[in-house]
């Protein structure tokens, strides 16, 4: 999963285009290819469906190829950094995973891709828990609240400040079979409420929401495969958010504007694609990997400062490309931590940024 914690003084809403056909032809292409697959879902998720019994097969860490015991049938999995994870596994199964963050500027790429250093980067430290029920074995309900903290080199939040909170329905369609080679295949459908403090701001760092509803509906698709004993997990998805309503805005607000500013911003389409890849190295000790592109159309701005012509215009498009490397450890089937940075390597018209974060996973 995954929260961008983009500069106040743009629009949260940076970074799914014709990109999001990519992945669709990219999850087909991967699971076709595929020698076999995983039966469990996790990011956040791992393990919610029980292992086999602890017996001496079962509990070493490197199997024999004469076992008749899958490694992919023990691995533990917390769930990379970015991607989202399916729908659990079965009815009354409780998720729970924090996540704490911070996000360091390292400037901004300009339109023609070239990074730009400000004076004043802004930086955050932002924490969220991720919160996953069960209602059936394929549908779950998903809710994610955040907070964050801003500064740069002239200012500071007032305060820590709740974010908008995005609330998910999530329902699992297809289940991983490892025996055919299928790969699991879950539908999102959610709404974001605009919960966060985003206009007549005492200060612009304060800003931590859109002030709009926004649809959220994506796809997601996982399975596992034996690579010389060792498990790889691979996901792909696409998801995006459409904003619903317009912002009425006044002063200071999260869309860039002053002291004097009266109008609305309404905010583009936006949302993201990637893949990601989780390698074991041992039954606990798990390497991640995640790609992720990340963009977003441009916002529609209408309004005037006191005094001053009324303005329309429409800010221009944005995209970022992220990696993110980190390292899971997991302690039994049901809990387990990941620490890792996420960065972006490409980009326009947004914050170019470092973003070390760890998390831990709960499953009950």
């Amino acid at each position: 999963m995954r929260f961008l914690f983009k500069d106040p003084s743009q629009t949260l809403f940076s970074n799914y285009t014709q990109k999001f056909k990519i992945s669709f032809l990219s999850m087909g292409f991967l699971c076709a290819l595929a020698p076999s697959s995983h039966a469990k879902l996790t990011k956040d998720l791992s393990a919610i469906t029980p292992v086999p019994s602890t017996n001496a097969a079962t509990d070493t860490t490197t199997l024999n190829k004469s076992s008749n015991v899958s490694i992919l049938d023990i691995q533990r999995y917390t769930g990379s950094l970015l991607s989202p994870s399916g729908a659990v596994t079965q009815a009354g199964a409780l998720m729970m995973e924090p996540y704490f963050q911070s996000t360091i500027s390292r400037g901004g790429y300009l339109n023609n891709g070239r990074v730009r250093s400000n004076k004043y980067r802004t930086d955050s430290a932002d924490s969220f828990l991720l919160i996953k029920y069960g209602v059936t074995n394929n549908l779950s309900v998903q809710i994610t609240p955040q907070v964050n903290y801003y500064w740069n080199g002239r200012t500071t939040s007032s305060t820590v400040h709740f974010s908008d909170l995005p609330v998910e329905l999530q329902y699992r369609w297809i289940d991983q079979n490892n025996k055919k080679y299928i790969p699991s295949f879950t539908t999102y459908l959610g709404m974001i409420f605009p919960t966060g403090d985003y206009t007549n701001l005492g200060r612009a760092l304060d800003a931590a929401g859109s002030g709009s509803y926004a649809l959220r509906f994506g796809v997601q698709s996982q399975a596992a495969y034996d690579i010389n004993n060792h498990a790889l997990r691979v996901r792909l998805w696409g998801v995006a958010r459409k904003p619903l309503t317009s912002a009425d805005i006044r002063g200071i607000s999260n869309y860039g504007t002053d002291i004097g500013y009266r109008g609305n911003a309404k905010s583009g389409l936006y949302g993201n694609w990637g893949f990601s890849l989780e390698y074991g190295i041992t039954k606990e000790w798990v390497l991640a990997f995640d790609f992720q592109y990340d963009w977003a159309k441009g916002t529609r701005m209408r309004g005037a400062y006191t005094n001053g012509p009324f303005e329309r215009y429409v800010s221009a498009a944005s995209h970022d490309i992220q990696i993110a490397p980190a390292i899971e450890y997991n302690w039994t089937p049901t809990i387990g931590a990941i620490v890792g940075a996420a960065l972006t390597i490409d980009g326009h018209n947004t914050n170019d940024f470092v973003q070390p974060q760890f998390a831990i996973n709960f499953a009950f």
